[in-house]
Formats: structure tokens, sequence, C-alpha cells
């Protein structure tokens, strides 16, 4: 009896072993469609799921309509430095992207740093200035919808905040002192998004506060440097 337990068993696994092997006939096919026709299909359900041959990616039906597929080759994070007002462009993005999102902190200023900032204690100026920034931007059809928002204090003394956002720019630092007031600004407008990457225009706008006996210039904000990192979405 065992002999033909055994025998039986063999006899199975070997039949499994003979149906997993795959081949172009065994796997399943998603259907398949252009952006237009996915568009046009009525009726869907939630969960449906359709391969777009216009976008190369999978696509599924949710309450909100179709949805993109993400995997991790979809979400790309990195990093990147301002040191100057101009053009800027990222090329370390292995695909196009349609939105990115960013975070920057006053005086946060280089790759590597493990110090105080760097000046006397209470200093007034913009060295002593610190905040948050966060921001995106969004391929629109062609059109490119941004915001940052940014919110700050000063290590001097903090008698106000300093505020600052844009709808027009995805990139926004206001340097404030301890009441509040502008030590300078920076800007970053995403200008396009292109086949590996995006490219930004950057702009320092001068503060509004001299103070030379604290050694406090408008102009002070030219020698500011500033570390954004981003994630970029397919």
């Amino acid at each position: 009896m065992k002999y033909f337990i055994c025998g039986f068993v063999f006899s199975m696994i070997c039949n499994f072993q003979g149906i997993a092997q795959i081949d172009a006939n065994s796997l399943l096919v998603i259907p398949s469609a252009t952006t237009v026709e996915r568009n046009g299909i009525t009726g869907v359900q939630e969960g449906a799921i359709v391969y777009d041959t216009d976008e190369n990616r999978l696509f599924e039906f949710t309450n909100t309509g179709w949805v993109e597929m993400l995997t991790s080759r979809n979400v790309f994070t990195g990093v990147f430095r301002i040191t100057t007002a101009g053009a800027v462009t990222i090329t370390d993005v292995p695909f196009r992207p349609t939105s990115i999102t960013l975070v920057a902190h006053a005086n946060v200023e280089d790759f590597t740093i493990n110090a105080d900032n760097g000046s006397t204690n209470n200093d007034r100026g913009i060295r002593n200035s610190f905040g948050t920034m966060n921001g995106f931007a969004r391929d629109d059809g062609g059109a490119i919808a941004q915001q940052c928002i940014y919110v700050g204090g000063h290590g001097n003394s903090i008698n106000d905040i300093s505020r600052f956002a844009s709808n027009t720019q995805a990139i926004g630092v206001r340097y404030g002192d301890q009441n509040g007031n502008s030590l300078g600004i920076i800007t970053g407008a995403v200008t396009a998004f292109t086949a590996n990457g995006f490219t930004l225009n950057v702009t320092y706008t001068n503060g509004t506060i001299t103070n030379a006996a604290q050694n406090v210039l408008p102009t002070d904000i030219n020698n500011e440097g500033l570390v954004v990192l981003y994630t970029a979405y397919r």
C-alpha cells in the first residue's frame, strides 16, 4: 500500500512540474487599449485593470476613475543644491516625471553639515534664520501647476514668525529676522518637465532690513545656498 501511495505522490509532483512550465501561451494577458479607448469605456467596475498601449502602463479603475498602478520604478527620490539665481536643470530622474514634491530648510545649504550656524550667539542676521518649506509642481496637460508654503523663525528670538506662500513657485524660502521682517527670499519655479528630470528658474530677492551695526544687509541673501530634497512621480 505504501508503495502505491509513494508512486501516486511522485506522479502528482511530476505532473505539477509539467504543468508549471511557462510559455507564451500560458501567460495571463491583460486587456489592452489606447488612452482614448480606455477613457471611452463605459460601465467600468471598480478594480478593473487595463494595459494602456500609449502610456505602456497598467491602469486600475477606482472610485475616482482610471489610476495608473504605481511601482517603485514610477517613483524616484533625489537631491540638488541651489547656489545662485538662474536656471537649474535636474537630469537624474530615470523617467519623464509628471509631478514632483520638494522640501527645503533655511540655512541647510550643503549636503553634509554637522555644526551650528557658524555665527556668534544671538546673531541677528540671515545665518540665524530657520524654517521649513514644502512645495510641488504638476504637469496639467502642458500647463504646470505649482505651489509652495514656508514658515520659520529666528534664533535670536521669536517676536514674530516669517511666512511665505506662492501658487507660481514650487520653492519659496523667506528668511526672517526676530520680528518676522524679510532678510531675503529664494524662490524657484518649475518651467518644464523633461525626459529625465525637470528645470527650474531660481530667483533671489533682497531683504528689507539694513542694520550695519549688526552686520545685517539686504544683499546677504545672495550668499545663501539651499539644499532641496525632491520626489519625482512618473
